[in-house]
């Protein structure tokens, strides 16, 4: 899919694009979401964590982690739904679950952890299906812990929906996995809420800002899915840590050289992908070269 995309194309399947979007627009993801697996994000907020960096660029790069008291939601926006990618996920949602608890006096707060897996695949098991939960349950006595919930959202199964005047959760997931500003019409059908986000997406394709941050996560995709490649024949377990370490040490440098071929200010560079003054002109240096 990836290699498909029109270099102006904004896809929504991407971090930086629900971020840049949640606040003015959370009722299109809302009613996607609700609609599909009863998740109500209405009264979650985005999380500003700062754990990473100070600055905005860096912080738009993180995961999406939505927060309301002591409950959060993960979201998470994969090109498909690979065994690595999903156990990655799942381990971020179990060391997510470990800050519940929160004491405060004598006083135990319980803390509710989901995690939301947007995948452009089809599940095995049913070819059909478009979403798929989990509970962490007692099969002897039925009996549930609700404290983690894991929900597969399946968006292939959707791959020719149009909007019909009766399918709107449909319409709005197929949008998700649309490769073209185009065929994002086409699915919406002359919905007004599909069409408005469609022209939201058009108009931050053109916003430079949210083009930096947007393109370094397509890059870093691209870098840390070489990287599985090149690490995967040597076992599982071990190819793919080698893999995401060999992807974070090229992400930068390569995100970098990618924006300074395309005349992107050295300022701007630096804030998005960390790299000091001196890195930046050392690649200057090492392009004009």
């Amino acid at each position: 899919m990836e290699n498909n995309e029109d270099d102006k194309f904004v896809s929504l399947l991407a971090d930086s694009t629900f971020k840049y979007m949640f606040k003015d627009y959370k009722d299109f993801f809302k009613k996607a979401i609700k609609s599909t697996i009863n998740v109500d994000i209405s009264e979650y907020e985005l999380y500003n964590n700062e754990i990473n960096s100070g600055n905005k660029a860096r912080d738009y790069r993180l995961d999406i982690l939505l927060k309301k008291d002591n409950d959060f939601i993960i979201i998470e926006m994969n090109k498909n739904a690979d065994k690595r990618t999903l156990l990655k996920a799942r381990k971020y949602l179990y060391a997510k679950a470990q800050d519940g608890g929160l004491v405060e006096g004598e006083d135990f707060k319980k803390m509710h952890t989901i995690l939301i897996n947007f995948n452009n695949s089809k599940y095995k098991n049913d070819k059909e299906a478009i979403s798929v939960g989990y509970d962490l349950i007692n099969e002897k006595y039925n009996d549930v812990i609700d404290d983690i919930k894991v929900y597969d959202i399946y968006l292939e199964s959707l791959e020719n929906v149009r909007y019909n005047g009766s399918n709107e959760k449909e319409t709005y997931l197929a949008m998700f996995r649309a490769e073209s500003f185009e065929e994002m019409r086409n699915i919406a059908n002359g919905n007004k809420e599909a069409l408005k986000v469609v022209e939201e997406l058009e108009r931050l394709s053109e916003n430079d800002e949210f083009r930096v941050l947007y393109d370094a996560e397509k890059m870093r995709r691209k870098e840390i899915n070489s990287a599985r490649l090149d690490g995967y024949d040597d076992g599982y377990g071990n190819g793919y840590e080698i893999g995401i370490t060999k992807g974070k040490e090229d992400e930068k440098i390569a995100i970098a050289k990618n924006f300074l071929k395309n005349g992107v200010s050295p300022d701007i560079v630096s804030e998005s992908t960390g790299l000091n003054e001196d890195e930046i002109n050392n690649l200057l240096d090492e392009l004009n070269s």
